[in-house]
């Protein structure tokens, strides 16, 4: 048995960008559990602009989608959880957050235009609260890359301005670091695919996701996302980094 664990994944009916409705949610979890995975932390998003996904109602939507597996036969465990947009307003919500399966790691997204320096200033004051950050996909984000050879819309202006040794300086400050399946697919284009393998070149993913939000193409993608991992550094490895085994959660 597999058992892979997928750390990040949209899910839950409604609630944000991802599934839409149930029928949206089953087939999603039919897809996954297909390709591996038995575990799937549920991981709407958190961004008080737009998604204000407290944890009361992620959790409920959480165990009313799991009974909904268990009546369809879908063997998958569901665990509550949150994308965090990080971000000044993000700190009025962490009373009581959404870790990862209630651990001390927090999964927390850097706006795809964020600058180097307010991640400096925001990453410290999640680990004063005892918070370690779980940095999605960090290869879809223009910071953590290398600047482009040529100048794009992308990457103009003071926002979203790559700084290649953030990366680094996160990682050894405690940070981990989430991949997405797709991004080793080409699902975000070569350049993520390129960094998404630079990445896991360096030794810096901790843990893997699907970043699934609808159902369409998932089962292609999680296999081709696969077989792509396994090419690069074995079947083994790969299985051990799609079972967390890099990642300490207690």
């Amino acid at each position: 048995m597999k058992e892979y664990v997928d750390f990040h994944c949209h899910i839950l009916p409604a609630l944000d960008d991802g599934a839409v409705d149930l029928a949206d949610s089953l087939a999603i979890a039919r897809a996954l559990s297909d390709f591996g995975f038995t575990t799937v932390h549920c991981t709407s998003h958190l961004i008080a602009e737009s998604y204000c996904n407290l944890p009361a109602r992620v959790t409920q939507t959480t165990e009313s989608l799991q009974t909904r597996l268990s009546e369809s036969g879908i063997s998958l465990r569901l665990v509550p959880g949150s994308e965090h947009h990080l971000n000044a307003g993000l700190f009025d919500y962490l009373d009581a957050p959404l870790t990862v399966g209630g651990s001390r790691w927090i999964l927390v997204e850097a706006p795809f235009r964020s600058d180097a320096a307010s991640i400096r200033t925001l990453i410290p004051l999640l680990q004063e609260r005892g918070l370690q950050p779980l940095i999605a996909h960090p290869e879809r984000c223009s910071v953590f890359n290398p600047p482009p050879r040529r100048k794009s819309f992308f990457f103009r202006g003071p926002k979203g301005v790559p700084d290649p040794g953030l990366f680094q300086e996160l990682r050894a400050a405690g940070c981990r670091f989430q991949g997405n399946l797709g991004s080793f697919a080409g699902w975000y284009g070569p350049q993520v695919r390129q960094r998404a393998l630079e990445i896991l070149a360096e030794g810096g993913y901790s843990c893997l996701g699907s970043d699934a939000h609808q159902p369409e193409g998932l089962a292609e993608m999680l296999q081709q996302g696969y077989a792509v991992l396994a090419g690069a550094i074995g079947a083994s490895a790969a299985d051990a980094l799609l079972r967390g085994e890099l990642l300490q959660l207690s």
